[in-house]
């Protein structure tokens, strides 16, 4: 069962910046299989790792687009993405030291997290990003 589906919705009409959340959806649903199937605290460790680096990666791929682009909004988008990379990082340290098992809750965040921030922030950016290419 995918926890995420890509839809239309979601696209920033950046190519680029729309495969990225496309493989982050990935990287959230491969969790959610393993924890359907009882594997989640197997693999969760990878996965975080994983989602971590790819998110930094993807993260700093969009603002360098921003910065070329002159995106007037480019500052408050830094933050934000300070913001979550500290919040998945959290998790990741919480799942390393045993303090966190994924759960429910922990899928409905990573969705809550990912969704929210394309739909809400990327999408700010998306007719500047396209009206000046």
């Amino acid at each position: 069962m995918t926890l995420m589906a890509w839809q239309d919705n979601y696209s920033v009409h950046v190519p680029k910046i729309d495969s990225q959340h496309q493989h982050l959806f990935q990287l959230v649903n491969e969790l959610h299989d393993a924890m359907t199937k009882g594997r989640a605290n197997e693999v969760m460790g990878a996965i975080l790792n994983e989602l971590v680096t790819y998110t930094k990666t993807h993260f700093q791929t969009e603002e360098e687009l921003m910065q070329s682009k002159n995106y007037p909004d480019l500052e408050a988008h830094r933050s934000e993405h300070n913001r979550l990379t500290d919040q998945v990082m959290q998790l990741q340290k919480g799942f390393s030291a045993g303090r966190t098992m994924v759960s429910i809750q922990t899928m409905h965040f990573l969705r809550d997290w990912l969704t929210n921030h394309i739909l809400h922030s990327d999408k700010r950016y998306d007719a500047f990003m396209n009206a000046s290419q």
